[in-house]
């Protein structure tokens, strides 16, 4: 009985011992047979490279070159509020060895990739942004979903801000003299939806209201001023022949039906919203919103004048030594507007000019009763309106009287465009 027990031992060892043997060898033969002498069958994907019907070899180095061809003409770029800059593809390191071992015959496998971390911060820092303002993880692994893909990418960093710094304020303020017809305008917030552009005289015809040139530009003014110390692009703006009363010098914004219009684009992925409120006989616009990456500051050069010309006109009313001033006159202003950018550092990182405003000097008539024995029967034409080119002055100099008639018009007075 012992000697059978013996035997049965041993043949159930036998037989144990030659399965896991003919099973190790039928493993490593499968193995063998997919990676290295068989092919990839039909619908094998590593990333977006189509590897079906390849040796692992083949395989191998179809990825290889795909990767090489994108290191070679693909662009990674990240934005911020106008600027950008690119990420070089040489940064990224491609696994194709790990990503082949985890293929799976017929189906997709992603495309292992890493970039160098310290490097998208040294690219991140470049544009101003700093790490407790942008979520650099989620840049991370958006940037290298691009690699994986092997597609060129443009990502705007507005869009990682991490939600702690998501809370909207108060960005900027205008105020401006309050003007009656505004009261017909019932919102009183105005939404600036991202990507497009604001326009004063669309808005207006979406409230169903007509206003008069002076109380659109008043608003359109305060609008300006309000928009002009961010990022936002101007489309159309126009100044009057005279700067109108109550609106600051660099600051205006002239509306007109069917003529001028005050627009501007919202380049950023999230809305702005301009809040509209009187106290008094003003009314206040403020820009509330998402906190802008870079901080903007206004400057301006100190104004230059321009002195007015002096016109005399004789009329047959008046006494012979008679005088009556006809227009006083005003100075000529030429206001020139900048942009300072600064970073979350304070420091500046360039200097934007925005606007040359120039208004000419309004001239000073002179009417004076006509003097026996002298002639009076011809007539002078007014000076040229002097231009941003000609020296300012501060002071009216001594000058020559201009001489003209009565009802002739003053030049630089008329209702253009500039």
């Amino acid at each position: 009985m012992r000697q059978i027990a013996s035997l049965k031992l041993f043949f159930t060892l036998l037989l144990t011992v030659s399965y896991l043997l003919a099973s190790t060898k039928v493993a490593t033969w499968a193995y063998e047979s997919f990676v290295s002498g068989d092919t990839f069958a039909e619908g094998t994907m590593i990333g977006p490279v189509d590897i079906s019907n390849r040796s692992y070899e083949e395989a191998y180095e179809q990825i290889n070159q795909k990767v090489n061809e994108w290191k070679q003409s693909a662009t990674i770029t990240l934005m911020l509020e106008g600027k950008e800059v690119t990420v070089q593809t040489n940064h990224f390191t491609f696994h194709i060895e790990e990503s082949m071992k985890q293929a799976e015959s017929g189906k997709t496998t992603p495309l292992l990739v890493s970039i160098d971390g310290q490097a998208l911060q040294d690219v991140i820092s470049s544009l101003g942004a700093l790490s407790d303002w942008i979520d650099v993880e989620k840049v991370r692994a958006q940037v290298e979903q691009a690699a994986a893909s092997l597609t060129s990418a443009q990502l705007s960093l507005s869009q990682y801000v991490r939600e702690e710094m998501q809370k909207e304020t108060i960005l900027s303020q205008a105020t401006i003299p309050f003007h009656q017809e505004l009261h017909a305008i019932t919102q009183t917030t105005v939404v600036i939806e991202p990507k497009q552009v604001f326009s004063v005289l669309d808005f207006f015809k979406k409230q169903g209201i007509s206003l008069s040139k002076e109380a659109m530009t008043l608003f359109a003014s305060g609008l300006y001023e309000a928009v002009v110390p961010t990022n936002f692009e101007i489309v159309e703006r126009h100044t009057s022949p005279i700067l109108p009363n109550g609106i600051k010098a660099g600051f205006e914004a002239a509306v007109e039906q069917n003529k001028k219009d005050f627009m501007f684009f919202n380049p950023n992925d999230q809305s702005y919203t301009v809040e509209m409120r009187t106290e008094g006989s003003q009314m206040k616009l403020s820009l509330t919103g998402i906190p802008f990456m870079y901080q903007y500051v206004l400057k301006t050069d100190p104004i230059e004048y321009y002195d007015p010309k002096t016109i005399v006109q004789y009329s047959a009313l008046l006494k012979p030594n008679e005088k009556r001033i006809k227009e006083e006159g005003k100075k000529g202003m030429l206001i020139r507007l900048y942009k300072e950018v600064y970073d979350r550092n304070r420091t500046l990182i360039e200097t934007i000019p925005v606007s040359e405003d120039f208004y000419p000097p309004v001239h000073r008539v002179e009417l004076r009763g006509l003097q026996s024995g002298v002639n009076n029967g011809t007539s002078g034409t007014p000076s040229e309106t002097p231009t941003p080119n000609e020296s300012p002055s501060t002071q009216l100099p001594q000058q020559d009287d201009i001489w003209g008639n009565e009802n002739e018009q003053i030049k630089g007075n008329e209702d253009e465009t500039s």
